[in-house]
């Protein structure tokens, strides 16, 4: 198993997840608990996004 960081939601979107497994994208914002003070993206845990924030 790799010790590699967890990527963020921006990492995902340059490797186009959103596109490639949309199920799994929508498995990372749903339900929404948090967004990124940097980008706004949404995400349902804190460690989705660079600069977190609680909604």
């Amino acid at each position: 198993m790799s010790e590699e960081k967890q990527k963020t939601l921006c990492g995902h979107i340059e490797d186009e997840l959103q596109i490639k497994d949309p199920a799994a994208y929508k498995k990372l914002i749903q339900p929404a608990t948090h967004f990124c003070e940097g980008c706004g993206r949404s995400a349902a845990k804190p460690e989705n996004v660079c600069k977190p924030k609680e909604l």
